[in-house]
Parts: structure tokens; sequence; C-alpha cells
């Protein structure tokens, strides 16, 4: 029987209620990522870490320190679970999915309706290497062999495209310089520390197909 292939996606969990049941590094972890996020994070645990407690008393996270019970998934848009305990898991993941809310539970593929990749990020780039649950260690070496090849100039002009898509019109020619910017003499320039010879390529580029439109 082959393994299932994961569908890579990156969620916007900006405002998002997001349950979190369990303690210990994997829900530590966990936590704060939700919270960098902008999850609306309820935690559910008998004891949590000084810094979800921390995060608690900050309210970035809705602490509730007791056992996990069903109410807790009222309201919540998407579930992880992170504890030891393999019957809590179980109850949680079927009451979850029982209400149709997506549900990761740690070290458990099948209990998992999501995995998770490992992540590494610069600024606006993420970089994630998924082993779709099979081998997180693996892909955890991965990652940090790819984040190492991640330059600030690569930070700079993924900004700088941003940047760009927002003031441009969209189509085929926005397409065509954002692709020029990246792997064009222009990009090149810009890796090299050549910014203004860089800018001028693509203020050419814009005055082009747009007028003076920046």
């Amino acid at each position: 029987m082959s393994t299932p292939v994961d569908f890579p996606v990156c969620l916007r969990l900006e405002g998002k209620r997001v349950l979190l049941v369990g303690a210990g590094k994997i829900a530590d972890e966990r936590g704060q990522q939700l919270v960098d996020a902008g999850a609306r994070v309820r935690l559910v645990a008998p004891e949590v870490s000084p810094r979800l407690r921390q995060l608690a008393d900050a309210g970035r996270l809705e602490l509730r320190e007791r056992r996990w019970s069903p109410e807790d998934l009222d309201a919540q848009h998407l579930v992880f679970v992170a504890t030891d305990d393999t019957e809590v898991s179980h109850r949680v993941a079927a009451e979850a999915r029982a209400r149709g809310l997506w549900v990761n539970t740690a070290d458990v593929p099948d209990l998992c309706d999501f995995t998770l990749p490992s992540v590494g990020r610069r600024g606006p780039l993420v970089v994630a290497v998924s082993s779709s649950g099979q081998a997180p260690a693996l892909a955890r070496l991965l990652r940090e062999r790819f984040v190492a090849q991640v330059e600030p100039g690569h930070v700079q002009l993924a900004r700088l495209s941003g940047w760009l898509r927002k003031r441009l019109p969209r189509g085929a020619a926005r397409m065509r310089l954002l692709k020029q910017l990246v792997e064009g003499e222009a990009g090149v320039l810009w890796l090299r520390g050549e910014r203004r010879a860089a800018w001028a390529q693509v203020r050419a580029a814009i005055a082009e197909h747009w007028g003076e439109t920046t």
C-alpha cells in the first residue's frame, strides 16, 4: 500500500480560532508558532510551560488549565493535539472530526488530517520540507540545509517583489517583470549588491509598460 502524498498549503491563521491540547516541548513550540501567526489560541492542559503561561498572562492566548473536554472544541476552526496521553489524543481527534474540524496530532500520522512540514523563515520567505509524516528528522535536516542558502539579498528581493505587486496592475506584463526581477540580470545585480543598477533596470521596465506609476 502506497503512502499518501500530502498537498502542501500555507495557512493564513490571522484571527482564526485554534485549539491546542497538551503540554510539553511540542505544545510549547506549537503554541508560540500559532501566536506568531496571529491565531486566537485556546490552550487546554493541566500544566503549561513558563513560556506559554507568559503568553497567557500577556493576553496572547486563552489558557484553560485543566484536562480537555469536548466543549473546548466549541467555535474553533482548527485543532492541534500535543500530548503523550494516547486516549486523550484519540478522543480529541474523534470529536474534532465528528464536528468537521481538521486536526493534527503530534507524532501520530493516523490521527492527522494534515501534517506540518519542517519550517525555516527568513523574512517573508518560508522554506518548508515535508516527509508526509514519515521522516521528520530527515525533513528537519534538509530544511536546515535549504535555509542556509537563503541570503539577505533574497529576503530583500522578496520584499521588493511584494512592494511592486501592490503598485502595478495585474496581468502578463507584471508577471514578466517580477520574473525578470528574480531570474534576469536585475536579480543578479541585486544579489551582487548592485542595488542602484538593479533598480534602474526595474524602473526602465516599469516606464516601458506603465509609465512612472511607482
